[in-house]
């Protein structure tokens, strides 16, 4: 499956992200550097439009669960690998 490398590449994303204020607030910056990442390694194994599709949902799946990056950021990193299967692939590649 594509998952290990398309979830080491989301959190590499969230570290290279900066820092947001408290409550829901993401900035520019890392919505923008999460789709990017996102789709250049989902790429790999599915057509670019279906890349997309999904980046784009787990990148709301992120924003719904958590108040800003840096929440996000650290909330991810200290995950297993098959819980952020559980949280951000396999709910956007059903």
């Amino acid at each position: 499956m594509k998952t290990p490398f398309l979830c080491m590449g989301l959190v590499l994303v969230l570290f290279g992200s900066s820092c947001a204020d408290a409550g829901k607030d993401f900035s520019e910056e890392f919505k923008t550097g999460w789709l990017s990442s996102c789709q250049k390694q989902a790429g790999v194994k599915m057509a670019q439009s279906q890349a997309k599709d999904y980046c784009q949902c787990s990148l709301e799946i992120v924003m719904e669960r958590y108040n800003n990056d840096e929440e996000a950021g650290e909330a991810i990193a200290a995950m297993s690998m098959n819980r952020i299967q559980q949280i951000l692939v396999l709910p956007c590649i059903q």
